[in-house]
């Protein structure tokens, strides 16, 4: 009994132990998650209405100069496919379900027709071992947002589609929707549609082109920083929720062997009591 309950006793003390790390990371996850949740709201409204504009002004204009606007490479089989996973694990589903958003869209390409950009170490590492030509990387991000991070996916996914024969280039993604739920999704970032052209409402100064460029410029910087912050913000969720699971299963298990303890004490207490009785009971005899 004694050896029972010394080994009960390591038992709490290392759940007590894990208890601890868990809640810390729950507590980090919850920092960061409040950090990157405030910026994707803000920066929602403002890419909906750039892309509203940016519709409304091809629509009217026609403009297609800007190379991001490329359709002769449209009869091309090959595309780059960006995916963004986490640097790290303990975040539950979160990356497998990201992985199994890509590699459902890509049952529709050759194995050699992908460029994968690989956003995390964790999608570098999926897509490494399973033979895929890796264009790009970018690694030990944390989870941590940053104008530069986002300009230089953004500024390397253009240069990849300018440069090489690509029909396209698309970004899976988890897409925040609540603490508990997420969606994951490839969406397509390049080439850029243009709607039929409706009329023309528009006085344009400096010029059309000058305009055009520079608005669609800023729209892919807004999309990219909008996409990061996406799948950011849910990489954090995840983490979140499955750090406070953990910790609530360990506040069970503590519970569980609290009680187990106690009664391990008790039997050990009756045992030394019903010891002494029979040992009065002999003397008296």
């Amino acid at each position: 009994m004694i050896q029972n309950l010394s080994a009960i006793r390591r038992r709490i003390k290392s759940v007590e132990n894990t208890r601890k790390i868990t809640r810390a990371m729950e507590m980090v996850s919850y920092a960061k998650l409040g950090r990157v949740k405030s910026l994707l709201f803000s920066s929602k409204l403002y890419f909906e209405k750039l892309e509203s504009l940016l519709h409304d002004f091809l629509k009217n204009t026609g403009y297609t100069g800007h190379p991001m606007i490329r359709t002769h490479h449209a009869s091309s089989s090959a595309i780059a496919l960006c995916v963004i996973a986490s640097d790290t694990g303990l975040c539950s589903a979160y990356n497998q379900n990201v992985f199994r958003a890509a590699v459902e869209f890509l049952t529709d390409f050759d194995k050699d027709d992908v460029r994968i950009v690989a956003v995390g170490k964790e999608a570098l590492r999926y897509f490494q071992n399973r033979g895929y030509l890796i264009t790009d990387k970018f690694i030990e991000t944390r989870g941590i947002y940053t104008d530069e991070l986002s300009d230089k996916i953004q500024k390397s996914l253009c240069s990849i589609f300018e440069n090489e024969t690509l029909k396209g280039v698309y970004v899976a993604h988890a897409h925040f929707g609540t603490m508990l739920r997420q969606r994951y999704k490839v969406e397509k970032f390049l080439n850029i549609d243009v709607p039929a052209m409706a009329g023309d409402k528009y006085i344009l100064e400096p010029s059309r082109e000058a305009i055009g460029r520079s608005l669609i410029d800023r729209y892919l910087t807004e999309k990219m920083r909008l996409i990061i912050l996406d799948a950011f913000t849910s990489e954090h969720s995840a983490r979140m929720v499955a750090m406070k699971t953990a910790t609530d299963n360990a506040d069970d298990m503590l519970l569980d062997l609290t009680l187990s303890r106690n009664k391990a004490r008790q039997a050990a207490i009756t045992k030394e009591v019903l010891e002494v009785s029979s040992v009065r009971e002999a003397m008296r005899g």
